[in-house]
């Protein structure tokens, strides 16, 4: 219906014109493919009345099923993992804002009591030019788990958590403005409709929230494979250098015979010992390049040495009694598993790609983390491909990460993070940022996600006032309020309802002009950093290794480059993200890189330690390295020398260098984040602060 017509019968009802007064005919309007409140008929056996009509359009409501679980992080959705063709679901994510929703409990309480239990909000007082102002804010609330709270996850007790603006926008629970005003999500809605919200709906609603439904898409070999391949290489060398010392024990011979005459006695039982010496020697050589395709993660070199293996295994049984044909038949066989463990395995894409790795590590690994399903309303069906990974599976991407394993200075394991990127995201958040609107509250982007129950919310509320301005009970001041606020409510209407018309390059940049942008979960860079995070800290835990690293800025160009026309560089954004090998964004600065500061809030809910280690440069057991120097200018106004380990062998070589594992030159200093047992439970995916545009996008 609209205003004018509201109006003009607001104002009949009023003056007291003849009930028994004709209304105009029915019309009908539509807003984003919605029906409009219709003008006012009177009823008819035939003609549904304004309130079924507006009753038509509610969406049922939202169920309530078993109390609250008062566990942290105990009842979210487990994130599914790939390992090769298959999906593992693992618990890698937790959420704060979960947590403090069963806090409460499940209760019903208003929409003000939960934005303030979720929320801090409030008023600032400051002096401008003389001049008193205020100004209202608002932030994610602050709160710690107590004992009773925390027993499935002891190590945060009495650690103080945020909760995400973010994650209240990405659930749809609640977007604010900068005042601390509701103006989006469920609360709003409850807010405008009067009612109050059973602690269960907005626990349903993190439950539910995109961001729980991501998977994680691993190319390269699992730790386990690499452990487990060194291990039995190491014992099967082992077994077979033993082989070949006892090969004369091997066949019954005379030992007072000469040594012609025992080479003659091994002939004539078929056996070469010569022959069997040297395949015995080749093997061992296969076995440890097998190990060091494993390591190294390429499954072509890993088919190759298990060709040659089988063939030589095959050589060697020749001649051989039966219980040494057993024995070499059970070694053959735990070198099948191995094959076999690596072939299901998607090997990385971007392992050669130098100005993104750094050469040297063993087992580089990618990983992605996507959102694998339709987004509703989005662009191309909901599915955004992926720009830099081919295929359906990688389609919505979030981030993707790359790393590889090294070995510290005191002989312990820490993966390398070489980079963490989201083209998707960053592409949106820049549009946003040149539209100066903030991303967790603008009608340029809006959350599709479990819509149906805010639209109830806004239909009741609108119905509400529409009866009131039918009941002619109201002033004429009352009904031109009530006209604003259904306008306030059709315009939120539309932009709930409406789908984004942004068009975008491969890489994710928003083209031309657009009114409305694609959602897409984990918008703030720092989010997308914390998750992946999350993820490397989870699978440390999970793989033994002690330390998880990033590589520092000035260590590799990444995508650093400069604009000589225009005189400017995008420097700055890397050195903000990554940081120097002390953490800090700039050199000299106290102040911490996002990735940094991230680990050291990661290191305090752990209890351990983030700072400064030194992570090898290449494999310490091949002493033998190549060693190249490039000059990398990253234009912070120093000029950096990089010495890169291009190969190491056990063995020298013409262009190699000695350099063993006690040198110094073998060490590169790095940040890192030591690893706790503990960090194989859930952790928060979103970033430590709530907020709106952060300067790192």
């Amino acid at each position: 219906m609209s205003l004018r017509n509201l109006l003009g019968l607001g104002r009949k009802l009023v003056q007291k014109k003849a009930d028994d007064a004709v209304p105009e005919a029915i019309e009908t309007t539509t807003i984003g493919g919605l029906p409009d409140l219709a003008k006012l008929k009177a009823p008819t056996p035939n003609l549904p009345t304004v309130a079924e009509q507006s009753r038509a359009l509610v969406a049922k409501e939202p169920k309530i099923s078993a109390p609250l679980l008062l566990r942290p992080m105990d009842n979210m959705k487990p994130t599914a993992v790939s390992l090769g063709d298959d999906l593992k679901l693992n618990k890698i994510f937790g959420s704060s804002t979960y947590d403090r929703i069963a806090m409460k409990g499940d209760g019903s309480f208003t929409a003000d009591e939960w934005a303030d239990w979720l929320t801090d909000r409030g008023k600032r007082r400051f002096k401008l030019f003389g001049k008193d102002f205020e100004e209202g804010f608002v932030t994610g609330r602050k709160f710690k788990y107590d004992t009773g709270k925390a027993k499935a996850t002891p190590h945060l007790i009495n650690k103080e958590m945020t909760v995400p603006i973010e994650e209240l926008f990405d659930a749809n629970i609640a977007q604010f403005n900068r005042a601390g005003d509701l103006t989006g999500g469920l609360l709003f809605s409850a807010k405008e409709a009067g009612v109050k919200i059973p602690g269960r709906v907005l626990a349903d609603m993190v439950q539910d929230s995109p961001i729980n439904r991501i998977k994680i898409r691993e190319l390269g070999l699992p730790q386990a494979v690499v452990n487990k391949t060194e291990n039995t290489v190491k014992t099967q060398i082992a077994r077979l250098a033993d082989m070949e010392r006892s090969l004369q024990r091997t066949i019954n011979v005379n030992p007072a015979a000469s040594r012609v005459e025992k080479l003659e006695e091994f002939k004539s039982q078929g056996l070469d010992v010569a022959e069997m010496k040297m395949n015995l020697k080749t093997l061992r050589n296969e076995m440890r390049a097998l190990n060091s395709a494993v390591r190294d993660g390429n499954k072509d070199a890993v088919e190759d040495a298990s060709v040659e293996i089988a063939n030589l295994f095959s050589k060697i049984k020749k001649g051989l009694p039966s219980d040494k044909k057993i024995a070499i038949n059970k070694m053959q066989g735990e070198i099948d598993d191995i094959v076999a463990s690596t072939r299901n395995i998607t090997p990385p894409k971007y392992q050669n790609q130098t100005s993104y790795t750094f050469p040297g590590g063993q087992n580089y690994r990618e990983a992605v983390i996507v959102l694998d399903e339709s987004i509703p309303k989005n662009i191309r069906g909901g599915r955004r491909p992926n720009p830099h990974y081919d295929g359906k599976e990688y389609d919505n991407p979030l981030a993707h990460i790359r790393w590889d394993t090294r070995t510290t200075s005191d002989g312990k394991k820490a993966f390398l993070i070489h980079e963490i990127q989201s083209d998707t995201n960053q592409g949106i958040s820049k549009f946003l940022r040149d539209q100066k609107a903030e991303p967790f509250n603008t009608a340029l982007r809006q959350n599709p996600y479990q819509n149906e129950k805010i639209l109830k919310f806004l239909f009741d509320s609108r119905k509400k006032l529409s009866d009131e301005v039918l009941s002619g009970k109201l002033s004429a001041t009352r009904m031109e309020l009530n006209a604003k606020k259904i306008k306030d409510l059709d315009e939120v209407i539309k932009n709930t309802v409406k789908s984004p018309n942004a068009t975008y390059d491969r890489y994710g940049k928003v083209e031309g002009r657009a009114t409305g942008v694609d959602y897409i979960p984990l918008l703030d860079r720092a989010s997308q950093a914390k998750a992946s995070l999350a993820y490397l800290t989870n699978l440390a835990a999970k793989e033994g290794v002690d330390y998880v690293a990033v590589a520092p800025v000035n260590l590799m160009m990444r995508g650093i480059s400069r604009d000589s026309y225009n005189k400017t560089s995008n420097t700055k954004a890397y050195q903000e993200a990554y940081g120097y090998f002390r953490g800090n964004k700039t050199p000299g600065s106290k102040s911490p890189a996002v990735i940094p500061s991230l680990m050291k809030k990661i290191g305090k809910d752990f209890n351990t330690k983030a700072g400064t280690i030194k992570i090898s440069k290449s494999d310490p057991t091949k002493p033998y390295k190549r060693v190249e120097q490039e000059e990398l200018d990253i234009y912070d106004g120093n000029s950096y020398k990089v010495t890169k380990h291009t190969s190491a062998s056990s063995t020298p070589r013409g262009d190699s260098s000695l350099i063993p594992d006690n040198d110094l030159r073998l060490y590169e200093d790095v940040f890192s984040v030591k690893v706790s047992p503990d960090m194989v439970n859930p952790q928060k995916i979103y970033k430590k602060e709530g907020g709106f545009i952060s300067k790192y996008n």
